[in-house]
């Protein structure tokens, strides 16, 4: 009995998971390749889900809130802020608020910057106004790979024909 408590530890100890969550939608059709990789919140009310969307070869960024939203940055009600930081650096952009508030586009400045500081550090701070997620970065390089990963097409030489006689 007194060895069941340790047992038990060190097994929930093997089911560490690094937060990061990978999906992908393969398809015959070019047109409809799509993945997805995101980071969601620890914190339902003042967490931040980091999505890292692939439609073919183009990359999108997301930020989503599950609660209340996002706030408005100096009156325009279709923009917010979204601050990135380090333990050695800091950088702000304003990025696109969608419609309901709970959603952001990262625009291409921001999002070149992002995936650039989760190559190079080991925890990334993500804040927007009260909303805030700390990410760890140590198997994101990994995740990314398989989110820029195209499904296989084998595509034949030479079209077999058959006839019926």
């Amino acid at each position: 009995m007194k060895y069941l408590l340790p047992l038990f530890l060190l097994i929930l100890s093997g089911c560490h998971r690094d937060g990061w969550q990978h999906t992908s939608i393969q398809n015959g059709n070019a047109h409809y390749d799509m993945a997805k990789l995101s980071h969601p919140s620890i914190s339902s009310t003042d967490g931040l889900e980091l999505e890292l969307n692939r439609y073919g070869k183009e990359i999108h960024g997301y930020v989503n809130v599950h609660t209340f939203e996002l706030p408005i940055f100096e009156e325009d009600i279709h923009a917010t802020t979204l601050t990135i930081s380090t333990n050695c650096a800091s950088e702000t952009f304003v990025i696109h608020l969608l419609e309901g508030r709970q959603r952001a586009r990262l625009s291409d400045t921001c999002l070149d910057y992002l995936l650039q500081t989760l190559e190079l550090k080991s925890s990334v701070i993500l804040t927007s106004g009260h909303f805030s997620e700390t990410l760890d970065t140590s198997n994101f390089r990994r995740h990314y790979d398989a989110l820029l990963r195209t499904p296989n097409r084998i595509r034949p030489q030479n079209m077999i024909n058959f006839e019926l006689y």
